[in-house]
């Protein structure tokens, strides 16, 4: 970590400054006694408001705790751990700020002991997709009087990766939306596990829960039986983002409003208990195979997140669309029906925000 100090003059000091200067001309030239107090004691508070705030500065470390993922839209926290390393000078009124451009909100430091370490936070609204780099923050502090600023400017590399919007949906979103063609992604067979419905009787086995033992059954047997009973599958949906080269060119706008409505149907459909799936059509980007749970909805978030706009797309892209599930194929503008599945729905992001009430930004 490269750890760089410095002193800065802002305009209260500078005007501080200058009115030290001329009443220091008038004293010269008039020598009244008013005059060379007022001087010697303008004089004082610069030199100790250096003095102080660079011993103070001179004793500063910072460690920059940077979470993983973040998110359009929602408030990002970085924590820094401050510690005085000083024996003799405690620290007192620092900000620290991150150098990189948006909307921050600047950490607060009251008090630091000597010897000791203490933790604040500050705030970023990510506004873009994508991947968000910091690399330098500040710690500066013009204590006790504020006439001359000095910081601490530590250089260290963090990647962010923040993902794309997620809109607030109907309950009833998802399926009024699958319901078009008619399905709703459940699959007809059944697996075995803790149901209800009978499946069959099969040997005890160890782990399996005395209630499910087949006692009448079980008494004319040498061994023991459990009663094997059938879940229904959970429901699932396969989602195709296509943002393949077609005829009429797609703004910048549109690819990124279907990208948020993808990460948007694919969330609530993973909060819901659904299987999901994700193929991005055009882009060289992993296909994501029907699974569930959040570190599943973790990577969907990340691949839609880490998609690169500005990259040559291709025509063509191979498909990975399951069976007995419901395909979704989301447009970034007027939908096209190149190579899909005679059952899948296809629609645009903005048609689709429409049928789920939703509103998209422009």
């Amino acid at each position: 970590m490269h750890i760089r100090r410095r002193y800065h003059l802002h305009w209260p000091g500078v005007i501080f400054v200058v009115l030290t200067v001329l009443i220091g001309i008038a004293a010269s030239q008039r020598r009244e006694n008013l005059l060379v107090w007022v001087f010697a004691s303008m004089l004082a508070w610069i030199i100790v408001s250096g003095i102080i705030s660079g011993g103070m500065m001179m004793a500063v470390r910072a460690v920059r705790i940077a979470p993983r993922h973040g998110r359009v839209g929602e408030w990002l926290s970085v924590r820094y751990e401050v510690s005085c390393q000083s024996s003799f000078w405690p620290l007192f009124d620092i900000q620290i700020k991150e150098m990189s451009d948006g909307k921050w909100r600047p950490a607060h430091l009251t008090h630091c002991p000597r010897g000791e370490m203490t933790s604040v936070e500050s705030k970023f609204l990510p506004e873009t997709r994508g991947c968000l780099k910091l690399k330098n923050y500040r710690c500066f502090s013009g204590f006790p009087f504020g006439l001359i600023l000095k910081s601490v400017e530590f250089s260290e590399d963090v990647d962010i990766l923040i993902h794309p919007k997620i809109s607030q949906l109907p309950s009833t979103a998802l399926r009024r939306l699958l319901s078009i063609r008619g399905g709703e992604g459940r699959r007809a067979l059944s697996a075995r596990g803790a149901g209800e419905e009978f499946h069959g009787l099969r040997e005890y086995r160890e782990g399996d829960s005395m209630r499910s033992i087949a006692w009448r059954r079980s008494a004319s047997l040498p061994d023991l039986v459990v009663v094997d009973r059938s879940a229904p599958m959970p429901l699932r949906l396969a989602v195709a983002l296509d943002l393949r080269v077609t005829e009429i060119p797609h703004t910048i706008e549109q690819e990124e409003q279907a990208i948020a409505m993808t990460a948007s149907l694919l969330f609530h459909a993973e909060q819901a208990g659904w299987e999901i799936s994700l193929e991005v059509l055009g882009c060289a980007v992993p296909h994501l195979p029907m699974r569930r749970g959040g570190r599943h909805q973790l990577q969907i978030l990340d691949v839609l997140a880490a998609i690169d706009l500005s990259v040559p797309r291709s025509f063509e892209s191979a498909q990975h669309l399951l069976r007995q599930s419901v395909v979704l194929i989301i447009h970034p503008g007027i939908a096209s029906n190149r190579s899909m599945r005679g059952d899948s729905i296809s629609m645009s992001a903005s048609k689709i925000a429409s049928f789920c009430g939703v509103t998209i930004d422009e």
